[in-house]
């Protein structure tokens, strides 16, 4: 188990380096915490295969869901092991930063 969620955060590290390369020279914190979700959700976090569109949902219903993962409350099997490195501002800038994306 601590292997594969060692694997799980180091591949979306990687990630997450590789995106942010393409990003403008100072992106914000908003949007490097995105570009982390748009690993599974896709491009725009408009969704991808059985991974559900994040873009089309409200600020209220993205913080209540990242909250219940980090809690533990809602049940997953990647989100609760992702929504625990996030505290409870990279939340609310990452429900803003997602709920503005175009649809």
């Amino acid at each position: 188990m601590k292997w594969t969620t060692i694997s799980i955060v180091t591949l979306v590290m990687l990630v997450l380096l590789w995106s942010t390369s393409s990003m403008a020279q100072n992106p914000s914190r908003a949007e490097l915490l995105a570009s982390s979700c748009f690993v599974c959700h896709g491009q725009g976090a408009k969704g991808a295969l059985k991974i559900p569109p994040l873009n089309d949902l409200k600020v209220s219903d993205i913080k209540e869901s990242m909250i219940g993962f980090k809690s533990g409350e809602e049940r997953s099997t990647i989100m609760g092991i992702i929504a625990k490195e996030y505290s409870r501002e990279d939340i609310i800038l990452l429900a803003e930063y997602l709920a503005a994306l175009p649809d």
